[in-house]
């Protein structure tokens, strides 16, 4: 038994260490519709997805120009700017979340995006012609 309890560093520590490596550098990588494009904006930020949370630095979130690209893992989501509905942009408990309602069946219906500038994205895409709801001030658009 006590062989076992010292063994258990040797295996927690490499099992913590792969999570990590696995989320942040797999969202690091470009999807196909990626390369060759050159962001609007980017940022590694944390999100949301259908009650699956991921913090910043596990996500990344990118802007183009007639898209978005959402990414963490193995999992890539793009999002063309005629396919979102509105962006909805809240405080949290911690920070503002930036929500894509969207009607895509392979993208999660709940896909919240915890950006660490979430004004400077808020401008862009008002500037891309997305619907804008910010919950603190209803009228924006």
């Amino acid at each position: 038994m006590e062989l076992l309890l010292n063994l258990i560093p040797f295996i927690v520590i490499p099992g913590v260490l792969g999570v990590f490596a696995y989320y942040y550098f797999g969202g690091k990588k470009i999807h196909p519709s990626e390369e060759n494009q050159t962001p609007l904006f980017q940022e590694q930020a944390g999100g949301r997805f259908d009650g699956f949370n991921l913090t910043i630095p596990f996500v990344r979130h990118s802007i183009y120009e007639n898209y978005v690209v959402i990414a963490y893992g193995k999992s890539h989501f793009k999002l063309n700017f005629d396919q979102v509905s509105k962006v909805e942009v809240k405080r949290h408990l911690f920070s503002k979340g930036i929500t894509y309602h969207h009607n895509l069946n392979n993208v999660p219906f709940d896909c919240i995006v915890w950006s660490k500038k979430p004004d400077e994205v808020e401008k862009l895409l008002k500037n891309k012609g997305i619907k804008l709801v910010n919950k603190h001030n209803p009228r924006s658009t």
